[in-house]
């Protein structure tokens, strides 16, 4: 009886390592990450003038598309600032345009996206002077800036006002964000 003990726990013992033993399913492959580019300029390349304030206060916002949106992607938010700029002493740059509650289905944002608080799409629109929609690059100085514009996915759609901040905006992505895509660009008057 003793001896049958024994060799059930040996038995147990060696299924137990033969289990461990036995190699784990392969990692489900990583979905393509969301990728932001334009037309107008390369990742790193100068933005055209004809998209900045050198052209005109008006200029046309520059066009944008994306591939590899995340799958549950409900919405999507895009922010252009300045990254160079200091204001108020502060770590806060200069926002040329946030843009949000982006319909999932979108792939691109065409040149010249009216300047108006709220788009036929639902898409909701800011920038730094609290004026509606996109302001161009406009830096002054003999030195390039970098323009960093940030492609979000959510995987919902934000409940908030034409009248909502930057600040409020990145809040209330926190929990939601599927998927990342950055481009950058660089300009000088």
């Amino acid at each position: 009886m003793h001896r049958f003990a024994l060799a059930a726990t040996l038995l147990i013992a060696a299924c137990g390592i033969a289990q461990a033993q036995t190699p784990a399913a392969p990692a489900a492959p990583r979905p393509p990450a969301l990728v932001i580019t334009s037309s107008a300029f390369e990742d790193g390349g100068i933005i055209p003038d004809k998209y900045t304030q050198k052209a005109s206060p008006t200029a046309p916002s520059i066009p944008f598309s994306w591939v590899n949106t995340p799958a549950g992607t409900q919405s999507f938010v895009l922010m252009l600032h300045d990254l160079d700029v200091v204001t108020n002493k502060s770590m806060t740059d200069s926002l040329h345009w946030l843009a949000w509650n982006i319909p999932a289905t979108a792939t691109s944002l065409p040149e010249g996206v009216p300047n108006v608080a709220q788009l036929p799409d639902g898409t909701v629109q800011i920038s730094h002077r609290n004026t509606m929609g996109y302001v161009g690059p406009g830096y002054p100085g003999p030195n390039y800036h970098h323009y960093t514009v940030q492609l979000i996915a959510l995987d919902t759609k934000l409940d908030l006002p034409s009248t909502a901040t930057r600040e409020q905006v990145l809040a209330a992505t926190a929990g939601h964000i599927l998927g990342k895509g950055v481009l950058a660009g660089r300009f000088h008057r």
